[in-house]
């Protein structure tokens, strides 16, 4: 029999990540499984457990990593010189793309066994962190509302951006003859989520 491939423990829990990744991207994560990954990976099928002690913690695993990636295009975002408004517009077109690139670790991320019926709360963390992005530039554009307000036209933006990932990741968006190309249909829904959110 061939020997099994030598890993050093760091090594292996980045090669399943990486294996992982590439398997919900290609099929989603209802199939996955830990045993079929360390055939792949070329390890026992025991050895991943050192890792991760059951599937669910591996899915975490994978869900966290795609939150930082995600967050960190956020934060270069926010973090930018250009008006509020302006990085208001562009977290949400952020968000959108990512979706429409990884529309399996979306699932993952946001509605899975990791968010229902209870969401994890190292994904809750995360969501927040996201949240209060898009929060400072509703505050930073019109600061005289109130903090409920605040978080009303947050959650409502937030709503639209979503709802329209969600729709268009689920083939169930469809518009007449002659409408503009989806990508176009992207921006003018969050131009105008933007719209109402930072209307005083």
């Amino acid at each position: 029999m061939p020997a099994k491939k030598p890993y050093h423990k760091e090594n292996l829990r980045r090669d399943l990540l990486e294996a992982g990744r590439a398997y919900i991207e290609a099929n989603g994560h209802l199939g996955l499984s830990i045993r079929t990954l360390a055939q792949q990976v070329g390890v026992s099928p025991g050895a991943p457990y050192h890792h991760f002690p059951d599937r669910r913690s591996f899915l975490l695993a994978l869900a966290i990593d795609g939150f930082k990636e995600m967050l960190a295009v956020s934060q270069s975002i926010a973090d930018s010189t250009t008006k509020p408004a302006e990085r208001l517009r562009e977290l949400g077109l952020a968000f959108i793309r990512f979706a429409e690139t990884y529309p399996h670790l979306i699932d993952l991320m946001y509605e899975s066994e990791l968010t229902s019926p209870t969401l994890d709360e190292e994904l809750l963390e995360f969501q927040r962190v996201g949240h209060d992005a898009l929060r400072r530039q509703i505050a930073a554009v019109v600061p005289d509302l109130s903090d409920q307000e605040i978080d009303l036209r947050t959650l409502a933006y937030w709503s639209a951006i979503y709802g329209f990932a969600s729709m268009r990741r689920k083939g169930i968006i469809h518009t007449s003859p002659g409408a503009v190309a989806t990508v176009d249909i992207a921006e003018a829904i969050v131009d105008r989520a933007a719209l109402s959110a930072l209307t005083s």
